[in-house]
């Protein structure tokens, strides 16, 4: 007979633990079952905790941005949704007590850090001309955001280049170690009952009366009460083996660690060209590209040295430090750069937990909780409508041909969830930065 699980989550990424973690607390049995691709998002995640950053579109959004010919044009980064700043505010407030609660149950310091801060770092006109634009959007509040002459920024952060013109600090925008955080979340859900399946690829899934009935794997098969895919980029295979289309697409950031800075970084720092963050041990971590790259997490020299010029223009004393190693991680793209979280209309019992792209590690908490909710049929703690699949979907192209099904299975029609959840639907967005992304790929 078949090992049986209430749930199986599908993906060993910081997601899925912490989607394994949140339901092992709830006294559902719970089995996590991981194929360990390379170029994970987790394991080449920074590691930064930037709610609002990431919101406005710094890390990432903006490297990417400084590199097409929108800069030129004095268009702006897009910001995300006020409402998804308020998710990635909420879930990142739940970092202080899940370290502590993690060294309890886990034995694990997560090395979650407060009082970091981050620095945008203002070096050209157009800089100081997007900082404004920034600040309009937020609104200066200094619990929040702040605006920092040069002066004040060199004073907060000694080993900046004193040829900035000044930066915005987000004094709640701090840092967490990734891998420490996965292991710690796994550990955790183990230690509450949930059994961790290493090295095992998902093969198929067996679909009866619009359910997920069993899912099959390289080490066995696994029958289940619900299904949770946390795959990450390679969420969608797994969908489609389910018939469902899935709007994910891997993106590549390129990453480089140095070699020990003996001086330390007070803060962690954004720029048009890079991000930096210090880790414990004194590395740092320099970041990151934006490539619509399908799987591919190989890393490009022309890459790796952009990024490097970008990190010492921003802290001069990194030419004297070595480069360690560099490496890519293929995080999960969405047309709206938002997550897709919780159930579908077509399965009772499969949930999404993927999408998370550039603020998966953020929004890890609340992203465990909101899943964890939905599976258990609990109120949501966090309004997550907008983050259903059902955004993207068009009548009659929202099913794929279901893939290493049992001979003579065909694809589930359509059907309301048997709870009886209501879904709402949103267009999709006219444009994205991932949408000019592929465009320029294309070209």
């Amino acid at each position: 007979m078949n090992p049986h699980s209430d749930v199986v989550v599908v993906g060993g990424g910081v997601i899925g633990c912490s989607v394994a973690w949140s339901l092992s607390k709830r006294g559902i049995s719970v089995t996590l079952v991981d194929k360990s691709f390379p170029g994970r998002a987790t394991s080449a995640s920074a590691g930064g905790l930037w709610p609002i950053g990431e919101s406005i579109g710094l890390g990432c959004g903006v490297i990417y941005h400084a590199s097409t010919d929108k800069e030129s044009s004095g268009e702006h980064p897009e910001p995300l949704s006020a409402d998804f700043m308020n998710f990635l505010c909420e879930s990142n407030n739940c970092f202080p007590s899940l370290s502590a609660e993690l060294v309890r149950q886990a034995g694990l310091n997560i090395e979650a850090e407060s009082g970091t801060g981050l620095l945008y770092l203002l070096f050209t006109e157009k800089d100081e001309r997007h900082a404004d634009y920034l600040l309009d959007w937020v609104g200066v509040n200094g619990a929040k955001v702040s605006r920092l002459s040069k002066g004040e920024a060199l004073k907060k952060e000694p080993l900046l280049n004193p040829d900035l013109k000044g930066a915005i600090y987000f004094p709640g925008d701090n840092q967490v170690n990734p891998m420490y955080l996965a292991e710690a979340l796994k550990r955790g859900a183990c230690a509450n009952g949930a059994r961790f399946v290493s090295e095992a690829e998902v093969t198929g899934l067996v679909l009866r009366n619009d359910s997920v009935k069993e899912v099959r794997t390289t080490r066995g098969t696994i029958a289940c009460g619900a299904l949770v895919n946390a795959a990450g980029a390679w969420s969608v295979g797994l969908a489609r083996m389910a018939g469902l289309e899935l709007s994910v697409y891997p993106v590549r950031g390129q990453i480089v660690c140095t070699h020990t800075l003996k001086k330390t970084l007070h803060c962690n720092l954004s720029s048009s060209q890079c991000y930096l963050l210090q880790k414990a041990h004194g590395e740092v971590l320099i970041g990151s590209t934006t490539e619509r790259c399908e799987y591919d997490a190989g890393v490009r020299f022309e890459d790796i040295c952009a990024l490097s010029a970008g990190a010492i223009r921003s802290v001069p004393t990194l030419q004297k430090v070595g480069v360690k190693r560099t490496w890519a991680g293929l995080r999960p793209g969405t047309p709206d750069e938002l997550p897709i979280l919780g159930p579908v209309t077509q399965l009772d019992n499969y949930f999404n937990a993927t999408g998370g792209f550039r603020t998966g590690i953020v929004a890890a908490p609340l992203t465990g909780e909101i899943v964890a909710a939905y599976v258990a049929q609990e109120a949501l703690p966090f309004p997550a409508e907008s983050f259903l699949q059902s955004r993207f979907d068009k009548v009659g192209q929202d099913r794929a041909t279901p893939t290493s099904l049992p001979s003579g299975q065909t694809a589930l029609p359509r059907m309301q969830l048997s709870s009886g959840r209501k879904q709402t639907r949103r267009p999709r967005p006219a444009r994205s930065r991932l949408d000019r992304i592929q465009r320029r790929e294309d070209r």
